[in-house]
């Protein structure tokens, strides 16, 4: 009886921190989505954040090229580089983030705030 009610009250603290974590915002404020510039030329290629998830998991730009990022979740997120050559910060529901790529190479990113999400690549060519 000792060995199920510690394998009841394992799970419950697990599923405690579970939500905990998903809840969590780096920020103490509610994120405000980007305001797309009107100005701006179109993005080379579009990711879509939807159901935790990037779609698509990886793009392909010449050097010079912009990808935009779209938050289609209700749950904040963020695109940030495992280099640290971008981040998004955190994008609030419909907020958009836009990053022009210089130099060759693969970028893989991440979310800040949802640490189970999988990884995901931009491939610069030359």
């Amino acid at each position: 009886m000792k060995k199920y009610i510690l394998g009841i009250s394992l799970m419950i603290a697990v599923v405690v921190v579970a939500i905990a974590a998903c809840s969590k915002s780096d920020s103490g404020s509610t994120p405000t989505p980007t305001k797309p510039d009107p100005s701006a030329p179109a993005p080379d290629a579009t990711v879509n954040i939807s159901n935790f998830a990037f779609v698509p998991a990886s793009v392909t730009v010449k050097a010079g090229g912009t990808v935009q990022w779209t938050n289609s979740d209700s749950a904040p997120h963020t695109a940030t580089d495992l280099n640290s050559a971008f981040t998004s910060g955190n994008l609030a529901q419909g907020g958009k983030y836009s990053f022009k790529f210089t130099t060759p190479g693969t970028y893989t990113y991440h979310c800040l705030v949802h640490s189970m999400m999988a990884n995901a690549t931009v491939v610069v060519t030359q």
